[in-house]
């Protein structure tokens, strides 16, 4: 387990509400330098603590007002290549290995009705898809960027 300290975890929740914050913003806060801060940062990203900060898009706004969750099954022995072949997909944001009766959770995008169809149609051809489920996604509840509470209490 990596172990993070108080220092570290307020920098990753900063870094989360706003990606772009200054060093000297951040270490107002906890009474450090912006060096220390951004020595910090660079350790976590080393340790792979922090992988990436980047923006999060809203994609209504900008014309994609179809976002869907598929559950794909499919031959196991064409996995590799299956898996291949989706990530060369544009309109596929995520795609995730599950257990169960599913073998893959994917997020699509797409602008409309019309062209969530081409999408799924791209999606249904690809060989050894054996079974796709369709959600739509009306509303998000819950999506958290932040840390859980848990982590301190196991990391001290």
């Amino acid at each position: 387990m990596q172990i993070i300290d108080k220092i570290d975890k307020h920098i990753i929740e900063k870094l989360i509400n706003d990606g772009r914050i200054s060093f000297a913003n951040i270490a107002k806060d906890i009474n450090l330098t912006d060096v220390a801060i951004k020595k910090r940062l660079e350790r976590l990203k080393q340790r792979g603590i922090i992988k990436n900060i980047f923006a999060e898009i809203d994609y209504n706004i900008i014309g994609y007002n179809e976002i869907i969750e598929l559950l794909i099954c499919l031959d196991p022995s064409k996995k590799n290549e299956i898996i291949k072949k989706l990530k060369e997909n544009e309109d596929i944001l995520n795609i995730s290995e599950v257990t169960g009766e599913y073998n893959l959770i994917c997020k699509i995008i797409a602008q409309d009705k019309p062209d969530l169809k081409i999408v799924l149609d791209n999606i249904y051809s690809v060989d050894g898809i054996i079974k796709v489920n369709v959600f739509t996604i009306l509303k998000e509840h819950k999506n958290s960027k932040s840390l859980p509470s848990k982590i301190l209490q196991t990391t001290f």
